[in-house]
């Protein structure tokens, strides 16, 4: 089952920047949910676990997971920052933001000896944002690529510049989907320029900001989050999304295409991470014990649409899986060629600024 709603729509959203007078900020503007003094209390993003699993776990533990959901990585951050992240046993932040929560003694190491990772995709391990996989174990993941109608953008979509050059045609203005994510707008320039997103170079960011600045008033895309039904209707027909995203518009519309262009994009990955004083330990890696053994990370994939985290999971999946290639980003897709956003404090308002300047020239 793929959610209607999928997690990764709202993951990318910051508030506007990670320390500072806009931390605080943060930290006052996440007051709603609550933890559990009881049990195994997850702070996860909605939908996120197979209920089977839940089940399963609760039968074999005769604990039943409590859990209580965000709808962005800030809410998530702002949380942990608070009196009011105390008490959560498991939290499922994306991979850019690991950094930021070791640093600032929000979660714990992960104690190896309680867990058998040697079921997971080495592609997946020991990945910049968390080297050596101290503080997280990878859940489940995705790429960042593009959804188009070929005869609409006039040929095949193989590279972000192509990506660039054909939202200028006459026929694509105005139906261009970008999200509403600052480093991914910017990315899909800097990549074109064979750019590393993660520079700390504030001149290298702005200059692809700048490059944008020139290209969205003549392509008017919308700053969106993600419509499956505009892209079937071909409302949209040059899309930057997820693979998630794409094989739900495929399914009804099966004219549209998908592609992670060159020469890179972007690998998300949601991990599991420990909160600091999580006050249930035993009960977490008994539950991680579960969530990565291959029966439970099938079926985690089959109902979220994305794949876990399991090494050689698209042989594992049932025959017939729908669009089981697109499941894993399409086919072809080399994740070492992918890289992962780190959230930075000295860059993050520089991504968020220039998204809000192309914004009001859409």
């Amino acid at each position: 089952m793929i959610p209607a709603a999928s997690p990764s729509l709202s993951r990318r959203r910051f508030l506007g920047a990670a320390g500072g007078a806009a931390l605080t900020g943060l930290l006052a503007a996440c007051s709603s949910g609550s933890s559990t003094s009881a049990g195994l209390a997850i702070y996860s993003w909605a939908d996120y676990f197979a209920q089977a699993n839940l089940d399963a776990f609760a039968k074999s533990s005769g604990v039943t997971p409590k859990i209580t959901t965000y709808d962005s990585n800030d809410t998530l951050f702002a949380k942990l920052n608070s009196s009011a992240g105390s008490g959560f046993d498991l939290v499922v932040p994306s991979s850019g933001w690991i950094r930021q929560y070791a640093d600032r003694g929000l979660i714990q190491k992960i104690d190896h000896g309680r867990l058998n990772l040697s079921a997971l995709d080495p592609a997946l391990l020991n990945r910049d944002y968390d080297p050596g996989n101290q503080y997280s174990i990878p859940k489940d993941w995705g790429v960042y690529g593009v959804i188009y109608d070929p005869a609409a953008v006039g040929g095949e979509i193989r590279t972000w510049q192509d990506f660039l050059e054909a939202a200028q045609r006459p026929a694509v203005k105005g139906r261009v989907r970008l999200g509403e994510s600052g480093w991914e707008t910017v990315g899909i320039a800097l990549w074109a320029d064979g750019k590393d997103w993660n520079t700390t170079d504030q001149s290298v960011i702005k200059a692809a900001g700048d490059r944008l600045a020139g290209w969205v008033p003549k392509v008017k895309p919308q700053f969106s989050g993600f419509d499956v039904d505009q892209l079937a209707s071909g409302a949209v027909v040059l899309a930057a999304h997820n693979q998630s995203g794409a094989r739900r518009a495929i399914a009804q519309n099966p004219k549209l295409k998908w592609v992670v262009p060159g020469p890179t994009s972007e690998l998300w990955v949601d991990s599991y991470a420990i909160p600091k004083d999580a006050p249930h330990l035993d009960t977490v890696y008994q539950f991680l014990s579960r969530q990565l053994t291959p029966e439970a990370q099938v079926t985690d994939t089959k109902f979220l649409g994305y794949p876990t985290a399991l090494a050689g999971l698209r042989g594992k999946l049932p025959a017939g899986t729908a669009d089981a290639d697109l499941i894993f980003g399409g086919a072809g897709v080399d994740l070492t060629k992918l890289t992962t956003f780190v959230v930075n404090p000295d860059t993050i308002t520089v991504y968020q600024d220039i998204q809000t300047q192309l914004q009001a020239l859409a």
